[in-house]
């Protein structure tokens, strides 16, 4: 579950990358897209600096639950909110505050889920390789598929950010 979550999320975080030139080409001047990007960093940025110690204060489970279902707000704001830069942005913020705790607390949680008492004595390492490869399958999967299905598919500016919300809302439900 940790694992799917994290996956999901970085699939969101990402997908928004390859529709840049979509954006720009439904007239979004190329500055506002630029500040669509770094509002992503003033959302995880944050999330990464305080939700490890929150974590260790507080509980893995605690700080992670709530992850998949801001990357499903975010990505509804963005799915429904194409022609409006404010909702643009705060789905951009959205989607970087559950970045930065999928990566802080979740590969936390991952690592400690590899390795006894919650799991069998693996190779060193297990912990740190499942949580890089669930973040980095997030990161391709959901940037290629969101360029397909934004170049071939009905619904350029939506259709991808609800596979998102799906996906987020079911990796919600197993953790």
């Amino acid at each position: 579950g940790v694992a799917a979550a994290m996956f999901a999320i970085a699939w969101g975080g990402n997908e928004f990358t390859p529709l840049l030139v979509m954006y720009k080409g439904n007239g979004l001047p190329v500055t506002t897209v630029d500040l669509l990007l770094f509002d992503y960093v003033l959302g995880i940025v944050p999330a990464l600096l305080i939700g490890g110690p929150l974590s260790d204060r507080y509980g893995r489970r605690t700080l992670l639950r709530p992850a998949p279902l801001i990357g499903a707000a975010g990505s509804l704001l963005l799915a429904f909110g194409s022609a409006s830069v404010p909702l643009l942005s705060a789905g951009r913020v959205l989607c970087g505050v559950a970045l930065g705790l999928a990566m802080a607390v979740g590969s936390s949680w991952l690592k400690e889920l590899s390795q006894p008492p919650f799991g069998p004595e693996l190779p060193a390492g297990t912990g740190a390789r499942r949580s890089a490869m669930s973040l980095t399958g997030g990161f391709a999967v959901g940037a290629g598929v969101a360029g397909v299905l934004a170049q071939w598919a009905p619904l350029p500016n939506t259709l991808a950010y609800l596979i998102n919300v799906m996906l987020c809302l079911v990796a919600a439900v197993w953790v």
